[in-house]
């Protein structure tokens, strides 16, 4: 059985508590598809230190890589503390192998693939699930794999040195790339199916040629779902980019134009967008000139350097675009009042051991996915620690929304257990940055594999 979410993160507060409908209404909305009655705001969890103390989110979004996978055997304090991994499959024995970030080929993440892996809980259709080969002359690799921690070195620096990493981080949707960007900026797809997603298939745009390109709707019957109607894929509802601008904060997306990582462009309200900046690179010119927006997301500079399984040629690429981004904040004032999160938007159809938990709007066959590493780099992260706080990436618009004192979206955000509080300690003296990458990447001896699963 699945955990809820909402059990694990509200059950404290359920004695005599009632829910009642949040509204989160725009004047362009398009309801979440099998919306439940929010919870009172005023279950929210409050932060640990006031908000004043943190002025800047930066988000940054790689690609396609789950906990398991990216993350393996990653300790810190000497090895004695460490994120729950495996190397070795406990449903089915299979062990797990390495495979570069630059391994020569993809696997099928859509919802149906994560419907065929997860299994209804069962988490025994790894197996069944055939890696897609896309270089010829090249094998095909293994869905039981794991990225070896040498290529990863300046994600563990970042985790341990700079910031923490969280392994108990859900992707929001069982979905590829497309959706999981609107719930990073919405907490919601609008309804729509991965499955079906024409602008996928590299049609940009959409909100531009509507009438050429349409999707199927996400009905809301029971998991794994079935797909309705075509609509146009021009989308409108509330986004926290909207919640930021109307609090009078600033905002900037940070994008190539790619389909994939340009939701802006699909939500009618905000295509076009002057706050829509290209390319990505413009990010490193804007932190070191003071000129940073008070929410800032930032989308990667091409498939190159996105993590992707199969578009990546170099293994350091992802991981020294990060460390760009980061470093723009670390040597720079920004550092003592900023806070990068750092996630990866799907699983990549990799395989990751721990159950998802169950959406608390019922039925939903769209939430929640496996694992993705998440880490927040930060003066005042929480180093020395794993964070094993269940939560969706999600979290990451809930500490924007605490930061800046804006309401909640009324979407996933509104069963997040906090902004990614636990990652942080505001009452320490403020870490010193250690830039990353080059000479200051440092080797990470005390990895520790774990083959079983921990009691929970």
């Amino acid at each position: 059985m699945r955990r809820s979410l909402v059990t694990l993160f509200l059950l404290p507060f359920a004695m005599g508590l009632a829910c009642c409908p949040t509204s989160a209404t725009v004047s362009r909305v398009i309801p979440r598809v099998g919306s439940a009655p929010a919870h009172p705001l005023k279950l929210r969890l409050k932060r640990n230190s006031p908000s004043s103390t943190l002025t800047h989110i930066v988000v940054v979004i790689q690609e396609n890589r789950s906990l398991d996978n990216l993350m393996n055997g990653f300790c810190v304090n000497g090895g004695s503390v460490c994120a729950n991994t495996v190397t070795v499959d406990p449903v089915s024995g299979t062990q797990l192998v390495p495979a570069s970030l630059a391994a020569p080929f993809g696997l099928n993440h859509s919802h149906g693939a994560f419907a065929l892996e997860y299994d209804y809980g069962k988490m025994d259709g790894f197996s069944k699930e055939p890696a897609l080969c896309t270089k010829g002359g090249h094998k095909c690799g293994s869905v039981f794999s794991y990225v070896p921690a040498p290529e990863t070195a300046i994600y563990r620096q970042m985790a341990s040195v700079d910031g923490v990493l969280s392994d108990e981080t859900f992707e929001t949707a069982q979905a590829p790339s497309v959706p999981a960007h609107f719930y990073a900026i919405a907490g919601q797809s609008g309804g729509y199916d991965s499955d079906h997603w024409a602008i996928e298939s590299g049609n940009a745009g959409s909100c531009k040629s509507q009438a050429a390109v349409s999707v199927q709707i996400l009905m809301t019957t029971p998991f794994p779902g079935q797909t309705g109607n075509s609509v146009p894929t021009c989308k409108d509802f509330q986004t926290i980019f909207d919640l930021v601008a109307n609090a009078g904060h600033s905002w900037r997306f940070y994008a190539t134009g790619d389909p994939f990582w340009t939701p802006t462009q699909d939500i009618q309200h905000l295509y076009g967008s002057p706050n829509w900046v290209k390319p990505p690179s413009q990010f490193l010119t804007d932190a070191a000139n003071g000129n940073l927006a008070d929410v800032s997301f930032v989308t990667p500079s091409s498939p190159s350097t996105s993590d992707h399984p199969a578009n990546v040629k170099n293994p350091a690429a992802g991981p020294n675009w990060v460390a760009s981004i980061v470093n723009a904040v670390g040597e720079t004032p920004y550092w003592n009042n900023t806070a990068v999160v750092i996630w990866w938007d799907d699983w990549g159809g990799w395989y990751d051991h721990v159950v998802p938990p169950t959406s608390p709007v019922n039925p939903d066959p769209f939430e929640y996915g496996f694992r993705v590493p998440l880490i927040v780099a930060s003066a005042y992260a929480n180093v020395g620690t794993v964070d094993h706080t269940p939560r969706t990436f999600v979290s990451a618009l809930r500490l924007i929304e605490e930061t800046f004192n804006l309401p909640s979206l009324g979407t996933t955000d509104q069963y997040e257990p906090d902004g990614l509080d636990s990652m942080f300690n505001f009452s320490q003296t403020p870490i010193t940055y250690t830039p990353l990458g080059g000479s200051n990447a440092r080797p990470f001896l005390h990895l520790r594999h774990t083959n079983h699963v921990p009691a929970r």
